[in-house]
């Protein structure tokens, strides 16, 4: 998902509530975002770094999701384990 020109990362999805806990893709960044049936809840939109260049952060082989398709894809993933 992107936010303001941040990036952040499903760090856990509860399926079963529809629920999908984000955080900053920095590692040392304590940002974070809870969604709850595709819409954000919960924000720390606080960050300890400046937002990346976009070049630096898309290559041409990725392709661009909302946050709704993002967690679908990771309850996909997450099913799968």
């Amino acid at each position: 998902m992107r936010l303001n020109g941040f990036s952040f990362y499903p760090e856990k999805v509860f399926p079963e509530k529809n629920k999908v806990r984000w955080r900053c893709t920095r590692r040392t960044c304590r940002a974070y975002a809870h969604t709850l049936h595709d819409r954000i809840f919960a924000l720390s939109n606080v960050h300890t770094h400046e937002p990346p260049v976009v070049s630096q952060c898309l290559s041409t082989n990725q392709r661009s999701f909302t946050h709704a398709a993002l967690a679908t894809q990771a309850k996909a993933i997450l099913n799968d384990s």
